[in-house]
């Protein structure tokens, strides 16, 4: 059964208001409504500091380190597989931004003592595919040309952030580039086609999304086109829907979904393919929680998902 607060999450998701049938989603809107928000408070065990990462707008939190660390010397563990966390936001490639996302990078500092930078990216309707693709490979070079090392990053995205988490690993491969320690898509918008079985049959289970990422006004908004039919041109390439991707050179990718959600099979089924090519990937599957619920902590759901993506990083990570 789920947890109480994913219980309370789907009634709240129920009783939001759609928008009617006919008329178009206002995208500007939205991300005046959520700005609005006042983001949580800072931790006293974490910092955040705004970055720019060659005009690309960011921000890094770090762990404060409390006496014991400080004592224990533990303030560069280079026996630590992870040395760096980068969350790509969600919000259907139009919506979204680090700030919304603070609630899971403040978390994921605290909890595993790792920093973690967090990133925006050009948005639609506003830029078109491959803007947000594009940002985030600048992003990944001037994490480079600044030190870091590529082979050390925890790569993780949810929802349109999964998509381009699963994205950006497999343009590395095709530009022969350095692939991250790994790979973490919640929620991930894996085939831009819709054909998938939960697309259809998780519609009403979905108290978040329902059917809106069906919309034409999505696919105006991202690609210019009116829908997904008669689009394989577009929507197949595999750096739009990493579902048709070659994962071969990839790094290791650790999946998570609820099975209610609209979104369901796009893990699912990449998963079962990737481990049948024998790739190094594991699924985590929720039961009746929220779309992206891996990125909202307060959830017993998330902190489960999250625990068992670590495991895999130390477990698994840049073994390919």
């Amino acid at each position: 059964m789920p947890s109480i607060q994913a219980r309370m999450l789907n009634k709240i998701f129920q009783k939001m208001p759609k928008d009617p049938p006919g008329v178009e989603h206002d995208f500007v809107a939205e991300r005046e409504q959520n700005a609005r928000r006042k983001p949580p408070k800072l931790p006293r065990n974490v910092s955040l500091e705004e970055m720019d990462f060659d005009g690309i707008s960011g921000e890094i939190l770090r762990p404060v380190l409390g006496e014991k660390e400080r004592f224990e010397g533990n303030t560069d563990d280079l026996s630590e597989p992870v040395q760096l966390i980068w969350y790509i936001h969600g919000g259907g490639f139009t919506t979204g931004s680090v700030r919304e996302s603070r609630d899971l990078t403040q978390y994921l500092v605290s909890k595993y003592r790792v920093p973690c930078i967090a990133t925006n990216y050009r948005l639609s309707p506003e830029h078109r595919w491959p803007a947000h693709l594009d940002d985030c490979m600048k992003v990944y070079q001037c994490l480079k040309d600044r030190g870091a090392t590529p082979g050390k990053i925890l790569l993780m995205g949810a929802s349109a952030g999964g998509t381009l988490a699963l994205s950006l690993s497999l343009r590395l491969a095709m530009e022969e580039k350095e692939q991250p320690l790994m790979v973490a898509a919640f929620s991930a918008w894996t085939d831009q086609t819709l054909s998938l079985p939960s697309h259809t049959k998780n519609i009403d289970t979905d108290y978040m999304l329902g059917d809106a990422l069906g919309r034409r006004e999505q696919f105006q908004a991202v690609f210019g086109i009116e829908g997904p039919k008669g689009h394989d041109d577009i929507l197949k390439n595999p750096l739009v829907s990493p579902f048709y991707g070659n994962y071969t050179k990839t790094a290791p990718i650790f999946f998570a979904a609820s099975d209610s959600e609209f979104l369901y099979d796009d893990s699912r089924l990449l998963y079962e393919r990737l481990k049948g090519e024998g790739h190094l990937t594991e699924l985590d599957i929720q039961h009746d929680v929220c779309h992206a619920y891996a990125s909202l902590p307060m959830m017993p759901e998330a902190k489960d998902t999250l625990d068992k993506m670590w495991n895999f990083a130390h477990r698994k990570g840049n073994k390919r």
